[in-house]
């Protein structure tokens, strides 16, 4: 990378880490905080946030349907069918951890960046599996802690600004790591990783175990554990501080240190699987087979579903919630998503009116400037007909395409234009107890491939699917 140099304060690294370096990781990971804060979170919100990255949608939906995390293999073919299948905890650490090896593999990194990821997804799951055998109820939080327990030196390592060849000959001529690092660069990674921990809001459960001056807590040993096995491992596992770890932990669980061997072998090889799968490759050279074992080997990718069988993928998922009275959030969701994802969608956005039928309101919004789209998407009802209001009285879905905004005039007058500008789009009426009260808008922008036929009468059926929604509540005697 070209030479720059290299920030000269811990704040001054945290902030050019956080702005420049890893800006999509920091704010991904902020913005789960928030939405994590409140025990009452709408699953949807996540599900929204998953979905503004392409990316991170195809790799989560992936690992979801993969043996480590769904194990019964149940197709999973939406975020939000994810979040009912796995968990809400188990997608929001997904979508973490996908964020920071996307992050981390976009570009050049030294050596030294790949050690630290692999023992720290070792550790992750090491720390969560044996936790899970010892029927601990906080696995998923116990993961994220323990994977990002060396963000601060993953971090370094990617991006050291001409601090590696220093800090590498200091840790070869001083016995002591966190004086090596402080003689380079003021400070240590694990201080590095406390700051970035509190600026990028984390872990509560990570920052308590890094400021913590003591280890009584069963959870804050078990991160410390699993990251000091982890590296341990990496050296060898007939390595003296494997042993001495191994029988550490045999002490802390209780159980023979056989057993515990035998375990911690099991979760090595599922470690080296699920990187495979997050696509970190060379895993065997931190983490070597276990005596006996073959290394992992690299897991096929899945076939790319086309677009048709992912709409049917969908429906099905779509009728299962349905037919399990799932949260209207999660069924309107993942309508949503169908229609976005099935449908190629650049805008898709859920508009619903308020209780005194004044105005309409963006309820869900998935696509490009989602935050922008959510302010802007207000529109009075009872004035001058426009789009909106022109299909809930209708009652019927329309598709506008070019030729057709020719023919509607005033109902895409100017407080319409500015919000949707020219885009082609189709729009169908959202029924509550038999009343319309709102409107499904999905759009393609200018220059995108035209719509066509069988996919309007695809998003027909996709937005039936929220009417039924609507229906059943209803009937079960609840209010949307």
């Amino acid at each position: 990378m070209p030479h720059v140099s290299a920030p000269a304060t811990l704040e001054a690294w945290v902030r050019r880490l956080g702005e420049e370096e890893f800006p999509l990781f920091a704010h991904t990971a902020r913005t789960i905080a928030s939405i994590s804060a409140s025990d009452n979170t709408p699953a949807n919100e996540l599900a929204q946030v998953i979905l503004r990255d392409n990316a991170m949608t195809a790799r989560l939906l992936r690992m979801a349907n993969s043996v480590y995390y769904n194990p019964g293999g149940v197709r999973i073919s939406t975020v939000s069918r994810a979040i009912v299948i796995l968990g809400f905890n188990t997608v929001r650490n997904l979508a973490l951890s996908i964020s920071l090896v996307e992050t981390m593999l976009s570009g050049s990194r030294h050596d030294n960046a790949l050690a630290e990821l692999v023992r720290s997804f070792h550790a992750a799951v090491q720390a969560k599996e044996i936790a899970d055998e010892m029927k601990l109820g906080n696995t998923e939080e116990l993961f994220i802690a323990a994977l990002l327990y060396r963000i601060g030196a993953v971090a370094f390592w990617c991006f050291p600004y001409g601090k590696d060849d220093a800090l590498d000959w200091q840790y070869h001529n001083c016995s002591d790591r966190d004086e090596a690092e402080r003689r380079v660069l003021g400070f240590t990674l694990r201080d590095l990783t406390v700051a970035l921990t509190r600026d990028w809001q984390l872990s509560t459960l990570l920052a308590t175990a890094l400021t913590a001056r003591n280890n009584r807590d069963r959870s804050l040993r078990d991160v410390e554990y699993a990251y000091r096995l982890a590296d341990a491992v990496s050296r060898g596992w007939d390595h003296p501080d494997t042993g001495k770890v191994l029988h550490g932990i045999a002490q802390m669980v209780e159980k023979p240190q056989e057993w515990v061997t035998r375990l911690v072998f099991q979760n090595a090889q599922k470690a080296a699987r699920v990187m495979e799968e997050f696509g970190i490759t060379n895993t065997s050279r931190f983490i070597p087979p276990a005596p006996g074992e073959t290394a992992a080997q690299p897991v096929a990718a899945a076939p790319v579903d086309q677009q048709l069988q992912l709409q049917l993928s969908i429906l099905r998922e779509l009728t299962t919630l349905l037919a399990e009275r799932a949260d209207l959030n999660l069924v309107l969701g993942a309508v949503l998503e169908g229609v976005y994802r099935g449908l190629k969608m650049d805008h898709v956005v859920l508009v619903m009116a308020d209780a005194k039928q004044s105005r309409l309101a963006a309820r869900f919004v998935l696509g490009k400037e989602r935050d922008q789209w959510q302010q802007k998407f207000q529109f009075m009802l009872g004035g001058q007909e426009n789009i909106f209001t022109h299909v809930m009285a209708l009652n019927e879905p329309l598709w506008v395409d070019r030729r057709m905004r020719l023919h509607l005039g005033p109902l895409l007058g100017p407080e319409i234009q500015a919000v949707l500008g020219g885009n082609e789009c189709m729009l169908a009426p959202v029924r509550v107890q038999g009343q319309v009260r709102g409107v499904i808008y999905a759009d393609r922008v200018a220059g995108s491939a035209p719509l066509a036929e069988p996919e309007f009468l695809s998003f027909r059926h996709f937005c039936e699917h929220a009417n039924i929604a609507f229906q059943l509540l209803a009937a079960d005697g609840k209010r949307p």
